[in-house]
């Protein structure tokens, strides 16, 4: 393991909001965390459930839900909470009460496995579903992420490896020897690594293997993962993972 700082989230709170957000009318809620983590939920705003399937978009000034089964509902909602953990919207129109209420909690969605930075519960007229919300996106941008394990073996001492997100489905970072650049893209089926390319710089074989190791399993890579300890985990089509942390530097 390399010497970089990180940012490491409560186990306690992980444990707790890594539980499937499955949408189960009237079920406990088992994915609350007690120290949710600050940020704005930005409209517009879309959250789903499954079993029963349901999706709720919010924009300026109207909330759009769908059931099941049933045809969309427009209606005019009004913001009852918002503040550094969640934000609540409650609607009534034509003998329906809605109210979404949306907090800051990791959601694993139970359908897709996909990560979601929104934990959301709904509630139609007291019958209670729950679901996640928000753009999985938002769980990767806006940060350097340093790695430190390759298929689980650990980064050389003194060496570095770096990934950043960036705008317009752009991915750059620190290969080990080289820079290296290329192309994300977020999907319903995943996430995946394009067009890499780094500089020419020539280093130490060793150097050099491991960063051919970091750039083939990056180029493989299938789906994210957010775990226990708030790491971010590429796993590549055959299970193999690359394991990186928030960089505070």
């Amino acid at each position: 393991m390399n010497g970089f700082a990180r940012t490491i989230v409560p186990a306690l709170a992980i444990l707790a909001l890594i539980a499937g957000c499955s949408s189960t009318a009237g079920s406990k809620d088992n994915t609350d965390a007690d120290s949710p983590a600050p940020g704005a939920i930005d409209l517009p705003f879309t959250a789903a459930g499954n079993e029963p399937f349901w999706r709720a978009t919010v924009e300026q000034e109207q909330l759009v839900l769908e059931r099941m089964g049933e045809s969309p509902v427009e209606l005019r909602y009004k913001t009852t909470h918002s503040d550094a953990t969640g934000r609540t919207f409650r609607a009534e129109a034509d003998g329906l009460q809605v109210t979404l209420a949306a907090a800051h909690q990791l959601c694993i969605d139970s359908m897709t496995g996909m990560p979601h930075p929104n934990q959301v519960r709904l509630n139609v007229n007291g019958e209670e579903f729950r679901g996640c919300g928000g753009d999985p996106e938002q769980l990767l941008r806006g940060s350097e992420w340093t790695v430190e394990y390759i298929d689980g073996a650990g980064v050389m001492d003194d060496s570095r490896i770096t990934i950043d997100f960036l705008a317009q489905q752009r991915a750059a970072g620190h290969a080990s020897c080289n820079q290296f650049s290329g192309g994300w893209k977020l999907t319903g089926e995943g996430l995946g690594f394009s067009r890499l390319i780094t500089t020419k710089k020539a280093c130490a074989p060793a150097l050099m293997d491991q960063e051919s190791r970091f750039l083939a399993l990056l180029s493989d890579t299938a789906r994210f993962e957010i775990g226990k300890q708030g790491e971010l985990r590429l796993i590549s089509r055959d299970g193999r993972v690359i394991t990186a942390f928030q960089s505070t530097e």
